[in-house]
């Protein structure tokens, strides 16, 4: 599987950039979509294979930053990844950021708020994720961030 790869929902996966050695492995889950929440782009290779199998790339991080000095975590950019995962006519759907880390395990940490779990619960997933360099910027939109919106 590619790096920091996880399931989050029965037909919602996270991870970092995939390279070619992980291909196979994302065969097996017959991806419908992926959201890229980075504003860089994974690797040539890895685009061509997800257009090669019909799979919807949404490049979310790029749409959203308009400007290098804009944060990495946005409102706009966690409900519009929120819209998507929760729409499953996109599912088997990955979240996917050039790390896996922070910009993902945000996404994760509001989802998990928004299905009503705990804020450590939520935290602790995003931790465990991020480990050893969470950041509390992440954490703090995790904590901050209104689900009723």
């Amino acid at each position: 599987p590619p790096p920091k790869f996880g399931q989050v929902e029965p037909s919602v996966f996270r991870a970092a950039f995939p390279r070619s050695e992980s291909l196979a492995h994302l065969r097996l889950l017959g991806l419908r979509t992926t959201l890229n929440l980075s504003r860089e782009l994974p690797a040539q290779d890895v685009l061509a294979w997800f257009e090669a199998q019909g799979v919807r790339v949404a490049h979310l991080g790029i749409a959203v930053w308009t400007h290098p000095s804009v944060a990495p975590i946005s409102a706009e950019l966690v409900n519009a990844a929120l819209s998507a995962v929760l729409d499953r006519e996109q599912h088997p759907l990955l979240l996917l950021s050039a790390s896996g880390t922070h910009e993902v395990g945000t996404i994760v940490g509001c989802l998990r708020r928004l299905q009503q779990w705990s804020l450590s619960g939520a935290i602790d997933e995003y931790r465990s994720f991020a480990a050893p360099t969470p950041r509390l910027s992440c954490e703090q939109f995790i904590e901050t961030w209104d689900p009723d919106l």
